[in-house]
């Protein structure tokens, strides 16, 4: 081929590509724009999809749209009817009336209830742990004590340190006739799914099944990187765990990555606030092992009157893409709109929205004390830096902003004047609202909320303020990083 034809053929495929990529571009905007995201995501996308040919509207088709197959979302609204009995008698006997609550807590119970049907409910007990040898020995303690059922659903399983003392106490349970279920998401668990831990459980009687399968066919039925976050335990369906806290042993999991040791919270919970998060557990296994729901969900049924474990009024929000993907989002502006003296926030990723930021800083600057603590090291150096982006405004506008140095503080909280309380797995960022299967229990009474806040305050006790001029002294560099990653941040 002569040097002319050479050059003639590069031309012809440099320009077909180039034509390629313009009609991918074209098309694919008005796809984009046509799905009304928020501003920022469309924004991202449209940016992501024109300045990386190709590649970029490849990610957009898997990874840019919420969708599960339907058959699924079907499967899901028919089994939550199935349990409408069991919810509406948990209703009735234990439902918190509006005129019990703060005003705060009264506006979350409504905008709950209305499209989940799980109402502010009062007996429970709540024991809030801060460190996961505690947890560990009481999680063994309980299912060492089980009758009937050890259910388990978390997003990440790791068979090491503590958890293999775990996985102990469910063959031992299984052994002697408990019914023993984990079911872990296919992402977050994909080393255990397959290990010889798993098969061992397996083998020993207990029931262990993956959630949202990831692989190349699901890509053609199901967005792949939507996950199951939730992180929930319940056993004889009156004693019930969720929190931040992963299946995972803190001195030994990512132990090599630099950010220090996992901090995490967990409550355990017994009353009628368990049952709901027993119900959570059940609904998200009948959808996705597919057997009889009726039979799954018998149990569940409460046999009469539910005996009362304590005074603690408490709210179970699940949410994901087909359970009311906006609930928790919405709550929480509500409550950062509301709150009138006192807001303060943990989370590892912080990515807010922009209707989030816009609260949090109009709360700032009315007077309302703002305290935002994230970790000072992060596993993710994208989020790190896009994290960073915001702080100018939240600074500007007043909020206190504190890098905790004490390890990953994976801990996701929130409480409000004193009378609102907030944990679960829910982090401060657009995965956690629109994306991912959370489960997130709100506390609404003052002792619950003051031990809460107790523990946010060691947080800060153990974190390094963000002063406002050493932030705004920050080289050029760093200002341009930051502001140029927060371009993806919609999409992080």
């Amino acid at each position: 081929m002569s040097p002319l034809d050479m050059f003639t053929y590069t031309s012809t495929f440099t320009t077909i590509v180039a034509i390629l990529h313009w009609c991918i571009m074209i098309g694919l905007g008005f796809r984009i724009i046509l799905k009304r995201h928020p501003s920022g995501v469309t924004f991202a996308w449209l940016f992501v999809v024109a300045s990386v040919p190709f590649f970029g509207a490849a990610m957009y088709l898997l990874v840019g749209e919420l969708w599960l197959p339907k058959r699924r979302i079907h499967r899901y609204h028919c089994y939550k009817g199935l349990l409408s009995d069991a919810i509406r008698s948990i209703d009735e006997q234990w439902d918190i009336k509006g005129e019990a609550l703060s005003p705060i807590a009264r506006q979350l119970n409504a905008q709950a209830h209305h499209p989940m049907t799980l109402s502010a409910i009062g007996g429970n007990s709540i024991k809030i742990y801060d460190t996961d040898h505690d947890c560990f020995d009481a999680i063994i303690d309980d299912i060492d004590r089980a009758e009937s059922s050890v259910s388990m659903l978390f997003y990440i399983w790791e068979s090491s340190g503590e958890v293999c003392r775990v996985e102990e106490a469910l063959l031992r349970a299984a052994g002697r006739g408990v019914l023993c279920k984990v079911m872990v998401d296919s992402a977050g668990s994909k080393g255990f799914v397959r290990s010889s831990s798993a098969r061992l459980l397996r083998d020993g009687g207990v029931e262990v099944i993956e959630t949202l399968p990831v692989g190349l066919m699901r890509v053609l039925f199901a967005r792949i990187d939507i996950r199951n976050h939730r992180k929930i335990i319940t056993v004889d369906h009156h004693i019930a765990y969720t929190g931040s806290m992963n299946m995972v042993d803190s001195s030994v999991f990512h132990a090599g990555k630099g950010v220090g040791r996992w901090v995490d919270v967990m409550a355990r919970v017994e009353g009628p606030a368990a049952r709901v998060l027993d119900m959570t557990f059940h609904l998200d296994w009948a959808v996705e092992s597919m057997r009889d729901p009726c039979k799954e969900f018998r149990s569940l049924i409460p046999d009469g009157v539910i005996e009362p474990s304590g005074e603690s009024t408490l709210q179970v929000v699940p949410s994901g893409p087909d359970q009311a993907p906006r609930v928790i989002h919405d709550m929480l502006l509500t409550l950062v709109y509301n709150a009138s003296e006192q807001i303060v926030i943990t989370t590892p990723y912080f990515i807010p929205s922009e209707a989030m930021l816009s609260a949090l800083t109009a709360a700032a600057m009315r007077g309302v004390e703002v305290t935002l603590v994230v970790p000072k090291r992060v596993d993710s150096i994208l989020v790190r830096i896009a994290s960073k982006s915001y702080f100018d405004d939240l600074i500007e506008a007043g909020v206190k902003i504190r890098l905790f140095r004490g390890g990953l503080l994976h801990s996701k909280t929130v409480t409000a004047d004193g009378t609102v309380g907030l944990l679960g797995t829910v982090n401060m960022d657009k995965r956690s609202f629109w994306i991912n299967f959370e489960i997130s229990l709100f506390a609404y009474d003052t002792d619950t909320v003051r031990d809460l806040r107790h523990l946010q305050g060691r947080y800060i006790a153990d974190s390094d303020a963000v002063e406002p001029d050493e932030w705004k002294s920050r080289s050029l560099l760093s200002r341009v990083t930051q502001n140029t990653v927060q371009l993806l941040a919609p999409i992080l």
